[in-house]
């Protein structure tokens, strides 16, 4: 449902019901201790340093990707405290909210969800790069919470390119562990391009310790769908019509929707799996 009604019958639905009130913005009181702020640490953190050359033997959307950096793969003993206590989680999300509105109920839903958050899997969909060279920024952010059991779809060019301020804080506060599958390839030169800041440190993408647990080699490269097939039994439908689709259009379909919200939600199930 695209506002804050928890009806699971509802899904799919455009309900920008609720307008953004006055409420203070979290993280504009004080600073925290004597610590420099996050966000300026330019070698922690995502989308604040320099920007690295475009490898234009990668150019398009990947879903696989061969090298696994080690420092993100670390299931510590926090993470896989935090993913066992989540209890099951079902197939789908409960709710699947579209946020394109700074006035709509689900933008005030989803600010509420990153305030009290300390777990969220994340993921990004752009529009194709087809020509040599291109580079498109973010269009479709997802972020998957895990006490809420709710997957938020949120569209950048709808939101004037500009997160809300509590999803920011969220994205660089090092003690929120960010979640996510191939995320360290392509989707952190996204991140840079389109100048979202996440804390380095607090990224941990599965996709290794997934290929671990299935037995592949670190030099074998495992797609979501193969590691949601082999660890969940979960068969995913990852249409190139859909992952390829234009995902900057104002208006997303309902397929695209569906595609982005599991794309965020599967790794938090694959987490829980992985710490039972």
């Amino acid at each position: 449902m695209w506002g804050p009604s928890h009806d699971p019958s509802k899904q799919w639905d455009n309900n920008h019901s609720k307008g953004w009130g006055n409420d203070k913005v979290w993280g504009n009181d004080k600073a925290w201790g004597n610590e420099r702020p996050w966000g300026h640490d330019e070698p922690n953190v995502w989308g604040q340093e320099t920007r690295k050359q475009w490898n234009h033997d990668m150019y398009g959307r990947q879903d696989d990707y061969i090298e696994y950096n080690q420092s993100f793969q670390v299931l510590d003993a926090r993470l896989a405290r935090q993913a066992s206590q989540l209890g099951h989680l079902g197939d789908e999300p409960v709710e699947v909210l579209v946020v394109n509105s700074l006035t709509s109920g689900a933008y005030l839903t989803l600010c509420a969800d990153a305030a009290a958050a300390d777990l969220v899997a994340f993921d990004a969909e752009w529009a194709p790069d087809h020509a040599y060279g291109s580079d498109n920024p973010i269009s479709v952010l997802q972020l998957a919470f895990p006490l809420s059991r709710r997957v938020y779809v949120l569209q950048l060019n709808r939101l004037d390119n500009d997160l809300p301020q509590q999803v920011k804080m969220m994205l660089v506060n090092p003690e929120v562990r960010k979640l996510g599958f191939a995320v360290d390839k392509n989707d952190r030169d996204k991140l840079l391009k389109t100048g979202i800041a996440v804390t380095h440190g607090s990224v941990t993408d599965i996709q290794g310790l997934c290929a671990r647990a299935l037995g592949v080699p670190s030099d074998t490269p495992l797609s979501l769908k193969n590691a949601a097939f082999g660890l969940l039994g979960v068969k995913m439908d990852k249409d190139k019509r859909i992952s390829c689709s234009d995902w900057s259009n104002k208006e997303l379909t309902p397929q695209q929707v569906r595609y982005a919200a599991l794309d965020a939600w599967v790794p938090l199930r694959l987490t829980y799996m992985l710490s039972n």
